[in-house]
């Protein structure tokens, strides 16, 4: 059987320049997000990749209709309803919203920033997996280091989680961050060694780092590279991970996993 190969991606407004202090209109955040999901949603279909979107309640309500025809070859799951802001209420509204937009169940949610979630609001409003743990130290964030790399069950509630995927051992983070960062050739051992080890690989993206970022005044590893340069980079690793396994959203990828 082939590995599996999980993309997700968390489909929000691009307010990430306000923590820099780099004002940014709130048209000007959707606009961005949008830009690089068309741009992203072409380079998914040449490979043929499906994959999960998890999206804002905000961002839905702003593009219903992209929304519903994303629908159509990806799955779709909740991202709370703002980005920079939470309330327990969001659980429960952006799930509604975007089962109204889309015409499907949603399953999953992954809390913005990976911030702690309570599992039995989650259960409450009908979810079935939560994806808001990266099972490694990311200072002033959060220490995750002995949380299970791998997918479990939260007994209390039957709420499955899904850490993201870090390397073995020393649990190296296969962010975005490190994806932007890091040379192709390393990223690519990470991503290697995590298959052989789990045979299965779970990176997270944004649409808005396939934008034209040179605009905004954050930091160059944030936004270098972006645009063409960004695109050219992640094609080639699609094209390397359809060689190590098959392509499956998180709901597919939960249903064959053996617990």
């Amino acid at each position: 059987m082939k590995p599996k190969i999980i993309l997700t991606f968390d489909l929000e407004e691009f307010d990430l320049p306000l923590e820099y202090n780099c004002p940014i209109s709130e048209e000007l955040q959707f606009e961005t997000s949008n830009e690089g999901l068309h741009k992203l949603i072409q380079l998914l279909a040449q490979h043929k990749v499906r994959a999960t979107f998890f999206t804002t309640g905000n961002f839905c309500e702003k593009y219903p209709g992209t929304i519903k025809s994303l629908s159509e070859n990806h799955e779709i799951a909740s991202h709370a309803y703002y980005h920079s802001q939470f309330d327990t209420e969001y659980i429960i509204r952006s799930k509604q919203i975007l089962e109204a937009t889309s015409g499907k169940q949603v399953k999953g949610f992954r809390m913005p920033l990976f911030q702690k979630v309570d599992y039995e609001n989650l259960r409450e409003a009908g979810y079935r997996y939560d994806s808001s743990v990266n099972p490694t130290f990311l200072p002033g964030r959060y220490n995750n280091f002995n949380v299970s790399r791998t997918p479990y069950k939260i007994t209390s509630s039957e709420i499955i989680e899904l850490p993201l995927s870090v390397s073995p051992v020393i649990r190296f983070p296969l962010s975005w961050f490190s994806f932007k960062n890091l040379p192709l050739i390393i990223f690519r051992l990470f991503c290697n060694s995590v298959i052989r080890h789990d045979e299965y690989l779970h990176l997270y993206f944004h649409p808005w780092e396939f934008a034209d970022l040179d605009s905004f005044k954050i930091p160059g590893y944030i936004k270098k590279p972006s645009g063409k340069k960004y695109i050219k980079k992640f094609d080639e690793l699609l094209f390397y991970l359809s060689k190590k396994g098959e392509f499956v959203t998180v709901s597919e990828f939960l249903e064959s996993y053996m617990f």
